[in-house]
């Protein structure tokens, strides 16, 4: 038998895979004297929306379920009519920050790169595309082949990769947030420190950083892989003595020595970063974990606020401060309550069944009391700016809103949510109906409606 030709086109196609190789996105480190803008509070919050109110939405996770259902809530905003100062337009034109995780971190991210043109193609690109098939296909790929044998490659960098392409059109987070868009932070976990990472640059500082150019797909995977099923995505540490870091507010807060602040918490775990040599790559996987409603991990973390949440620094001047006036949180929670078939039959769970449900039960207690511990944190943070303002000055008014299939009075229909499973690929019908109980719920709650009316 002549083995020549086999052995020729064996080494044709190593070399065509190898040449091929995906590579991973790396973050790249920081340029004190670059002048391009920062992604924060500073650069990226709209500015040609009324400057005395604040609109927070958060979407959580729960996979193309809380995609469908915040990309409902997008559009039943876009069709509620807001008049302040006697300029009528919608209550979405209002929202200057959008926080999410996980399968809400795809809407999110969609409207902060593409703005209106999401309602146009957002649906026949990721809503009601078989996702699930895409990134297997890209999997299955055999000039990818040489990629995930390499040690900086694993099946969540190309699963990235293929949402760059064909989602995201190769944006990074210079293109996110510009104009009249709302700042978008997508939030993953650090299982190397247990806390919310947030894609923003004050969380960047820390790695000696820049945000800029990283994709807005690799954050959106990261925000959205669920343990075991996928890989960590990798970012890196950088070994540098930068400012950000030099100067930052974490070693003031370790002096306090109060071990039972928050801040404190949150600062000792960021010193970990401090000392890249132990840490020189960090490791983030579904933002769910540590915060799956997007919302006290991200919006509330001394982390975006130079440790200062009591004025949210990072988000307000002196000068924003004292004119806000009306602050309106809506909360998309797109979080389910089924049942296991292995529970109704009296069956053990299999290894696989047990872990997806002490991992749902850990996520549906930390959202519980994360609504709790937001809606309490606003209301602390809104108390004390009336407490230093004049008297007869405008009092800060919070309207805190959560939307959730509880919400659904009919308990057929609340079953019939509730049975949708999360993953990243559902039927037609499925976000069809997600999308129009979002626009039902937004319309039924008194919160966001006597917010509209307090506007008038």
């Amino acid at each position: 038998m002549n083995i020549t030709p086999i052995r020729v086109t064996l080494a044709a196609f190593l070399s065509v895979t190898l040449t091929t190789c995906a590579q991973r996105s790396w973050n790249a480190p920081l340029v004190e004297s670059d002048p391009a803008p920062r992604y924060d509070f500073s650069s990226r919050l709209p500015r040609g929306n009324a400057q005395n109110v604040f609109v927070v939405l958060a979407f959580s996770g729960g996979g193309t379920r809380a995609a469908a259902f915040s990309y409902g809530v997008l559009k039943a905003l876009r069709n509620t009519p807001v008049t302040i100062a006697g300029q009528t337009g919608s209550l979405l034109d209002q929202v200057d920050v959008v926080s999410s995780v996980s399968g809400g971190s795809y809407t999110a991210a969609y409207y902060g790169v593409f703005g209106e043109r999401i309602f146009d193609d957002f649906e026949l690109k990721f809503l009601k595309r078989d996702v699930e098939a895409g990134m297997l296909s890209e999997l299955l790929d055999p000039l990818n082949d040489g990629s995930l044998f390499r040690s900086d490659y694993n099946r969540t960098d190309l699963a990235a990769h293929w949402l760059d392409s064909n989602v995201f059109d190769h944006k990074t987070f210079a293109d996110t947030s510009l104009g009249y868009l709302p700042f978008i932070i997508i939030n993953a976990s650090d299982i190397n420190t247990g806390l919310t990472f947030s894609f923003i640059q004050q969380q960047f500082d820390f790695l000696c950083s820049n945000l800029s150019s990283y994709p807005i797909a690799n954050a959106v995977m990261a925000s959205s892989a669920v343990p075991a099923i996928f890989a960590p995505i990798a970012v890196r540490n950088f070994d540098e003595d930068c400012a950000q870091r030099r100067d930052s507010w974490v070693p003031y807060e370790l002096a306090v020595d109060d071990p039972y602040t928050r801040e404190h918490q949150v600062a000792r775990a960021l010193d970990r970063y401090f000392d890249p040599a132990r840490m020189p790559i960090v490791r983030l996987l579904d933002g769910g974990i540590t915060d799956n409603l997007g919302v006290r991990g991200s919006m509330m973390s001394p982390v975006a606020h130079y440790g200062n949440v009591e004025d949210m620094a990072g988000a307000f001047t002196p000068e924003a401060l004292d004119r806000v006036t009306d602050v309106l949180v809506i909360v998309a929670n797109a979080q389910v309550y089924n049942e296991f078939q292995w529970s109704r039959d009296g069956t053990d769970p299999s290894i696989p069944s047990a872990l997806v449900a002490s991992f749902g039960a850990a996520i549906d207690i930390l959202s519980t009391e994360t609504v709790s511990l937001a809606r309490s944190g606003f209301q602390m943070w809104a108390d004390n700016i009336n407490a230093r303002r004049k008297p007869g000055a405008p009092r800060v008014r919070v309207h805190f809103a959560t939307l959730t299939f509880d919400d659904i009075k009919d308990p057929t229909q609340r079953a019939r949510f509730n049975a949708i499973p999360t993953a990243l690929s559902l039927p037609a019908k499925d976000v069809d109906d997600l999308e129009s109980l979002a626009g039902t719920l937004v319309g039924q709650s008194p919160e966001i409606q006597g917010f509209v009316k307090s506007l008038h």
